[in-house]
């Protein structure tokens, strides 16, 4: 008996040292890593779909938004127009009525903004530079203030998430330059360096003396990448709003930071 469990003991160290046993091993190996790799496909399947969902519904939000509140608003602004212009121009109803409007059209202004916000593009990898230019493009329109952009350096795709944030702050001082700088023109530029990416709204209108409150809000979301926000500004002279963030922090993949590769970019942009 002793002898018969012995010789099956051997029997099994055996068969646990040949190839097929290990082909089978490896076999459980492959198929358990694949189960894996399939439970996280489905997993950001199901978050890319759960992110387009909301996208759609932002879209929705905003375009009913759009067509029905702030072309209400509209509309009672050109008839309050038309009552203040039977008024007397020198009567004290006439400048109050004057001034409502002023108000409404302020915040009709940023009612558009906040749609535009809703209103999110596609900003992931290569698209950031045009989601910009489609923001400028729109408040060019708005505000009826000359803007352009200026990309220097080589563009790299950027992360999603980093992506948003980005345009998120950028356009928020964007916002504030065409609102409120009574500039003659705004520009923005990209700089797309190996340590950092940076972004710079620079305007000529009338500066300003403290921070406002909008803008000072733009400093922890600027934070939370690692990055900073810098604001340079001289009465009369304009503003510039840096947005500065890490490279390894929002590029997707690593840029060279060596000399030659510094070399090589300053002779390609010269």
């Amino acid at each position: 008996m002793i002898a018969l469990f012995f010789r099956s003991e051997r029997s099994l160290s055996s068969f646990f040292q040949t190839p097929l046993c290990w082909l089978l091993g490896l076999l459980l190996v492959c198929l358990a890593l694949g189960a894996a790799f399939r439970l996280c496909l489905r997993r950001l399947q199901r978050a890319y779909q759960t992110r387009l969902q909301l996208l759609a519904e932002r879209e929705r939000v905003a375009v009913s938004l759009h067509d029905t509140l702030l072309q209400s608003m509209q509309g009672m602004i050109l008839r309050f127009q038309s009552v203040g212009h039977r008024l007397a121009a020198d009567s004290a109803e006439r400048a109050a009525i004057e001034q409502i409007l002023d108000q409404a059209d302020e915040v009709l202004a940023e009612g558009r903004h906040q749609i535009l916000a809703l209103r999110v593009p596609v900003v992931y990898g290569d698209k950031l530079s045009q989601a910009f230019a489609a923001a400028g493009q729109s408040l060019q329109e708005q505000f009826d203030t000359p803007f352009h952009m200026v990309i220097s350096g080589d563009p790299a795709p950027v992360n999603g998430d980093r992506a948003e944030e980005i345009y998120a702050i950028v356009r928020e001082a964007l916002y504030n330059a065409f609102q409120h700088a009574q500039a003659s023109e705004i520009e923005l530029e990209l700089v797309y360096g190996c340590e950092f990416l940076s972004l710079h709204v620079r305007d000529d209108g009338k500066g300003m003396i403290e921070l406002p409150p909008k803008l000072a809000a733009l400093n922890p979301r600027a934070a939370g990448m690692a990055g900073s926000l810098q604001v340079r500004s001289l009465p009369q002279q304009g503003t510039e709003v840096i947005l500065k963030v890490p490279g390894e922090v929002c590029y997707q993949t690593p840029r060279h930071t060596g000399w030659r590769h510094r070399i090589a970019a300053w002779l390609r942009r010269s």
